[in-house]
């Protein structure tokens, strides 16, 4: 897997680097790695559901949706994906409420299906 080394960028002197412009030895040293994910359906709405993040409002910017299946991609286990992905097509499917609090089952569904619809329109992948 590539690695890109991030020193000696630019910056202002004391700032990672010494006044030469070398990597400052206090400072650890950082590298990038891609990583490739390959998610469904079931788990992008898994991601989404229990995020949270996003609001009626947002589900038209496909740039919100991307940054918040991003940000809870970050924060998720693969194995609560794999665990949740059941459950939250009971939510989508109307079989089951999201949380024991809040809202009801049909409130929940058509959360879910808002969300469904986002993914499906920027991921290109449906239910």
């Amino acid at each position: 897997m590539p690695g890109t080394l991030l020193s000696g960028l630019p910056a202002l002197p004391g700032e990672r680097v010494s006044v030469f412009g070398e990597p400052d030895p206090t400072e650890p040293v950082r590298i990038a790695i891609p990583v490739k994910a390959h998610l469904s359906f079931a788990d992008l709405l898994t991601l989404l559901l229990k995020d949270g993040s996003l609001e009626y409002g947002e589900l038209c910017d496909d740039e919100a949706v991307r940054s918040a299946v991003s940000t809870a991609l970050m924060f998720t286990k693969v194995v609560e994906l794999e665990e949740h992905a059941g459950w939250a097509m009971d939510v989508y499917h109307g079989r089951r409420a999201a949380f024991d609090y809040g809202g009801t089952a049909q409130e929940w569904t058509d959360w879910a299906r808002s969300l469904g619809a986002a993914i499906t329109r920027v991921f290109g992948i449906a239910a």
